[in-house]
């Protein structure tokens, strides 16, 4: 049977609506001390004889997806974004905290995951306007506004509204509202996604971006907030909408757009380099029927060749990185070769990242799913093959099957 917090994401997926997982009593909290800051890398040229990567890029075929290019309608994924952030309270859920400590939830703590991912290049600044803003209905209406995405919009203008005297949102990338996490009615905080011509307005501008906090935040923590701004970024959500066998199947616990406590949460390859944060030189883009070999950097590092894909057909490809027990990563238990299958042409919460191989039950979260040295996997006709390993690379061919 579904539950209700999935039907909800159901919904809002028809409705261009991002929605971060429901809950699960994780077995260990995410690191409360972030990985150290990085700053830009300088990273390798183009070597003699490594084909362009444009044959590896995939066409967008969905709102939030996995193609290239993403959509304008999504935030800068390089360098400064302003982000103005709200709290609202309620008639019958008035706040019993202050706001400064609702914020020091998120913050500093997501501005710093943010910076490790992007690897220096992209920058959240949040702003904070530290004041309750007592919305005019009960609580009650707000959580069932997130089921509409107008009516969704409705909530987060109410509170720009109330805040415009005193705030400034001409700059303004995105509006993130806190939502007081004692209003039991408001369950969850997804991401409102708009248009650039369609969106919050305020000070003679529209602002295409806004997220929404509920009683998930106290679950979360920060990385509610760096998840559902992954849909701002045009991320989608890798875990399943339809909870089937296991809600985690796709991509077990690689990328916080998936599961948010999972054991490897920093995102992966290929999300970063659509999102800019790595370069086409660090992308061996293998043309088809190509055999290649090539030392991946460990994704939790900067600098580096970081992927290896290979072109399957007009939507999909298959992608090898390194991944370390590093960083936001430190509790992966198997560090080693990640494989998976992009398709640019599935739609948020259906699969549009699946982590190879698929066919083992008894590991649902995918933590024996890496490749170690001597490994083998094929698939659809290729086959990587681990053949050397240090503490931050992999060495790696990948060839035709014979």
């Amino acid at each position: 049977m579904l539950t209700r917090r999935v039907i909800v994401c159901l919904l809002l997926a028809v409705l261009l609506v991002g929605c971060s997982p429901p809950p699960a009593e994780p077995a260990v909290l995410p690191p409360s001390t972030p990985a150290p800051s990085l700053v830009p890398q300088p990273t390798p040229t183009l070597t003699s004889g490594q084909p362009p990567v444009d044959a590896c890029q995939r066409q967008t075929f969905a709102h939030l997806g996995l193609g290239f290019p993403r959509s304008e309608h999504r935030l800068p994924s390089l360098g400064a974004v302003q982000v103005v952030v709200l709290f609202a309270d309620y008639d019958d859920a008035p706040a019993a905290q202050s706001p400064q400590d609702l914020f020091a939830i998120i913050s500093p703590q997501a501005e710093q995951f943010f910076a490790a991912q992007s690897y220096g290049r992209f920058t959240l600044e949040l702003q904070p306007h530290f004041v309750w803003l007592r919305l005019s209905q009960p609580s009650a209406h707000y959580g069932a506004s997130l089921t509409s995405y107008f009516e969704h919009l409705a909530f987060l203008q109410e509170a720009v509204d109330l805040a415009d005297a005193e705030v400034d949102f001409s700059q303004a990338d995105a509006v993130v509202l806190l939502s007081n996490p004692d209003a039991y009615e408001i369950i969850y905080g997804p991401t409102y996604t708009g248009f650039l011509d369609s969106g919050l307005t305020a000070d003679g501008v529209i602002i295409p971006n806004g997220t929404t906090s509920g009683r998930d935040l106290i679950h979360w923590g920060y990385l509610w907030l760096n998840h559902e701004m992954g849909h701002s970024l045009g991320l989608p959500d890798l875990y399943a909408y339809d909870n089937g066998e296991h809600i985690f199947r796709y991509n077990g616990g690689y990328s916080l757009m998936g599961n948010i406590f999972g054991h490897a949460p920093e995102l992966t390859a290929y999300e970063r380099w659509i999102l800019g944060w790595l370069d086409d030189e660090q992308i061996y883009c293998l043309p088809a029927h190509d055999t290649t070999q090539q030392t991946l950097t460990a994704i939790e590092t900067a600098g580096g060749l970081k992927a290896l894909v290979v072109a399957l057909d007009e939507s999909r490809s298959l992608v090898v990185e390194a991944r370390r027990a590093l960083g936001y990563d430190e509790r992966l238990e198997q560090p080693g070769v990640l494989v998976y299958v992009v398709d640019a042409s599935i739609a948020s919460g259906y699969g549009p990242l699946v982590v190879l191989p698929q066919d083992d039950p008894l590991d649902n979260e995918r933590w024996q799913a890496t490749l170690q040295r001597g490994e083998t996997l094929e698939f659809e006709g290729l086959i990587v093959h681990v053949v050397e390993s240090g503490d931050t690379y992999d060495t790696v061919v990948v060839q035709p099957s014979p």
